[in-house]
């Protein structure tokens, strides 16, 4: 495959099409188990205290509470991306915050993909595919929460190589 394309047009026809909505109804429990997960137990209890609570609303959850992992995130949504080759690793993530999440909040994740392009690695790697996922998220009120972006990155590998050394 070193030489050839990966990305076909029907991969590229991917580009851009949204998924219908994920629902997620954010209770506290979440937000502790949450905090818990990544080791911010400590702060949740600041928000618990009444002295620290939001006047218009309950606890507030950490920033990235809406999209931890964009990748796992954009196949609760539905999203189907490319995946030319048996390998793979996580690219990266980023977020961009606008709006609290709350408890009692309801949020609506839709997922795309914005970008896909490749790249010849080293002789161990081989062609990489790369996949730049988004995944937006709203709340109830229709408030752009957030948005997640996260690159995936599947492979050929050396075993890919070897076999076409031999061919």
């Amino acid at each position: 495959m070193s030489s050839e394309l990966v990305i076909t047009p029907q991969m590229r026809s991917l580009i851009g099409v949204e998924t219908a909505p994920y629902t997620i109804d954010v209770e506290a429990g979440d937000l502790r188990r949450f905090a818990e997960a990544i080791g911010h137990g400590a702060s949740l209890d600041r928000n618990t205290d009444p002295a620290n609570r939001i006047p218009d609303g309950g606890a507030v959850a950490l920033p990235t509470f809406f999209c931890p992992d964009p990748i796992i995130a954009s196949e609760l949504c539905g999203l189907i991306r490319p995946r030319p080759f048996r390998y793979s690793i996580d690219g990266g993530s980023e977020w961009e915050f606008h709006h609290s999440v709350r408890a009692g909040d309801t949020l609506r994740l839709s997922s795309r993909i914005a970008e896909l392009y490749e790249k010849r690695g080293s002789a161990k790697m081989g062609t990489m595919l790369f996949t730049v996922i988004e995944v937006r998220c709203r709340n109830q009120r229709n408030e752009l929460v957030g948005v997640a972006r996260g690159t995936a990155i599947v492979y050929e590998g050396a075993q890919a190589q070897a076999g076409q050394e031999q061919a």
